[in-house]
């Protein structure tokens, strides 16, 4: 993915694999004082070939201002070549990903060291890290799918006036998936950085998030084109859109985002589609540097269009991840590149409705 997320966004970013990994190049950030704001560094990392790996790592923001949030209105993602996504999260109610279960690791720089642990995440079938139930209620902080070999980086500011608060003392977690298989290929070792830039403004609007899924989406063999909508409402009040983005897995053809009235059952009209993404492995990142108004107590309206082709994993592990056991090669939701699917928005907004984010699953 070319461009970038921040306080919200999700999704999936592939490297060029024609491109020549002899000439990559370790990318570099700034290493950010406690007056400019935070940097967070993943330790590098093995991911085999065959494997996806995801792995959460957790922290607590560190007091930078005697006690006050910290305040943010710029994000720097750095991602070596190979990620399907990084994602920051606030972290919220705790259900089988437990800090308390990560063994210590170092995520900060040498003058601002970043106290961490570790959950890892190898194997899809039993690991907490693969398990989006377990962060059904995590609103996101930054986000990144783009890891080109060519540039590494992501780089947004929002929108004059506008930042996202970070208290003191607050837990988040930063997960990274790298994927080196046929859909996707890890040329070199894992790594992540991020930077938060701390804003200059004095009183900012804050910025929320809205994520939502659908969850339904099956793709078969016997019904290889198909399409999955949803719709999540706003709570009443004049709202403002500072970026969106979409994100699928391989089969996904189309992604679209449309504002919506709240009422009308049908696919909005191609006038209020603000959205468009036709490539999975390099979903854009649409931004608003005014805001787009959504409609008073309306909402958005998604679509996801997709075009069934044999697994690369063969057909039995895409049909032993089918809930409905079918036996028609059917991918289904859940996190796997090579065995299943997304349909994903990731939204960000202001002001932020009443301190809290919007979930649609």
């Amino acid at each position: 993915m070319k461009r970038l997320v921040f306080a919200a966004i999700a999704l999936c970013a592939c490297t060029d694999t024609d491109t020549d990994a002899d000439s990559f190049e370790p990318w570099t950030l700034d290493d950010l004082s406690p007056s400019e704001g935070l940097s967070i560094r993943t330790p590098v990392f093995e991911v085999p070939q065959g494997t996806e790996v995801q792995d959460c790592y957790f922290f607590q923001v560190p007091d930078t201002g005697d006690g006050q949030p910290l305040w943010i209105d710029r994000s720097i993602a750095a991602i070596n070549p190979g990620s399907h996504h990084m994602n920051l999260f606030r972290v919220k109610t705790i259900v089988e990903l437990d800090p308390a279960d990560g063994r210590p690791v170092e995520l900060g720089t040498a003058d601002a060291p970043l106290a961490g642990l570790l959950v890892e995440g190898r194997d899809p079938a039993t690991d907490p890290c693969f398990k989006s139930a377990n962060w059904a209620d995590w609103p996101l902080v930054v986000n990144s799918q783009n890891s080109s070999l060519d540039n590494p980086y992501t780089d947004w500011r929002l929108p004059d006036g506008v930042a996202q608060q970070l208290a003191p003392g607050e837990m988040l977690m930063l997960q990274t998936h790298y994927v080196n298989a046929s859909s996707q290929e890890t040329p070199q070792q894992g790594k992540v950085g991020v930077n938060l830039y701390r804003t200059a403004e004095e009183a900012p609007i804050e910025l929320g998030t809205l994520f939502a899924t659908q969850q339904s989406i099956r793709i078969c063999q016997s019904t290889p084109e198909v399409s999955y909508s949803g719709t999540c409402r706003f709570p009443e009040g004049t709202l403002e859109v500072a970026a969106a983005n979409g994100h699928f897995h391989s089969r996904g053809t189309r992604f679209q985002i449309f504002a919506w009235d709240g009422v009308t059952t049908s696919e909005p009209a191609a006038a209020d589609r603000f959205y468009l993404s036709d490539t999975w492995d390099d979903p854009p990142m649409t931004t608003f540097e005014s805001g787009l108004a959504l409609p008073d107590a309306g909402g958005i309206y998604w679509t996801c269009d997709y075009r069934w082709t044999p697994p690369p994993v063969g057909c039995d592990v895409v049909d032993a991840r089918d809930p409905e056991g079918q036996g028609d090669c059917c991918y289904t939701f859940g996190p796997l590149v090579e065995a299943s699917e997304h349909c994903n928005v990731f939204l960000y907004y202001w002001p932020r409705v009443d301190r809290a984010d919007i979930f649609c699953n």
